[in-house]
């Protein structure tokens, strides 16, 4: 083998490696927390002194593709009791005045839009320390949010065994939406009278919880009923909604409109009836609506100041 047949060779050997890595970061891509929460470069420092206030500020990022409305994502500083900094419960409860724009791409870019600055402002202990106080804080953030699926379904074909448009029986690719609950696999099947069942099986893949969409302004203090609840609020074909269609019967629990996920994983079933006498193909968007929750610590240290007695406000 000469030098150049090895260089063509590791050559192809290279390519290969690359060409799977960037198929598994563009799936990688579609799964996020959908808001991201962070604390601004030297917002918050190790240790204050007794006496002095100081401000904690954070920013919201909407790294997602679902638009987040105004006063609908909720960010809430617990740890301590308010009343020792000379707040109340509500002056730690904020919220977005502005719409959290959802992520757009350009030239092969994801471009940030949505963003909004929050700040608790002079924080201060109030009553006098003797000894060091270990402040420390946890940070909830809750928001609506949504997923689309999209995918190419087939009608009709159940009546020939020659399949010369589409197939009927068989999982179908799909597209989710940026998102932290996904879906994992849909499929679709005839099961008789000119109606297929589609089957879409979703999975939380971010980094907090789903709760119910209704409940995200009660963030820290959630019912049991609240939690892991999520909901098909659209299901189009070529454009066409048939929520409220005599087409279309959702197969789901007790709940009605609520699909509970369990262990971070949940199953929707529907069937669409097919009025039409042909063969054909439809594009298929169900949207996933839930509510998302989330949490990160902090903390600092207030040193106590000889002569110092709290903080005046």
């Amino acid at each position: 083998m000469n030098l150049k047949t090895i260089l063509v060779f590791v050559a192809v050997i290279l390519l290969s490696g690359c060409t799977g890595t960037t198929e598994i970061e563009a799936q990688d891509n579609t799964i996020n927390d959908g808001i991201d929460v962070k604390l601004l470069e030297n917002s918050l420092a190790d240790s204050y002194y007794e006496g002095d206030p100081f401000n904690i500020e954070l920013q919201i990022d909407n790294i997602g593709d679902y638009e987040v409305p105004s006063n609908s994502f909720y960010l809430t500083l617990t740890g301590f009791n308010p009343t020792s900094f000379g707040k109340n419960t509500e002056d730690l409860k904020l919220s977005n005045s502005e719409i959290l724009e959802k992520i757009f791409d350009t030239n092969n870019q994801s471009i940030v839009s949505g963003t909004e600055f929050m700040s608790y402002g002079d924080l201060c202990h109030i009553n006098d320390l003797f000894d060091p106080y270990a402040l420390n804080m946890k940070f909830y953030s809750c928001y609506p949010y949504q997923t689309e699926i999209k995918s190419t379904v087939c009608f009709g074909e159940h009546r020939s065994d020659l399949n010369e448009i589409c197939t009927v029986n068989e999982e179908k690719e799909f597209i989710n939406s940026r998102a932290p609950v996904q879906a994992t696999s849909l499929s679709e099947v005839y099961v008789g009278n000119d109606e297929y069942r589609f089957m879409i099986d979703f999975k939380n893949l971010g980094s907090g919880e789903v709760i119910d969409s209704d409940s995200v302004s009660s963030c820290t203090g959630l019912s049991s009923n609240s939690l892991s609840a999520m909901s098909i609020v659209s299901i189009t074909l070529d454009g066409e909604e048939l929520i409220n269609d005599e087409r279309l019967e959702m197969e789901l629990p007790s709940d009605k409109d609520k699909v509970r996920i369990t262990n971070n994983e949940a199953s929707v079933y529907f069937k669409i009836k097919d009025l039409e006498s042909t063969d054909y193909v439809s594009d298929l968007q169900v949207v996933l609506n839930y509510g998302y929750k989330k949490s990160f610590e902090e903390s600092t240290i207030i040193y106590d100041v000889e002569g110092v007695s709290g903080c005046e406000l």
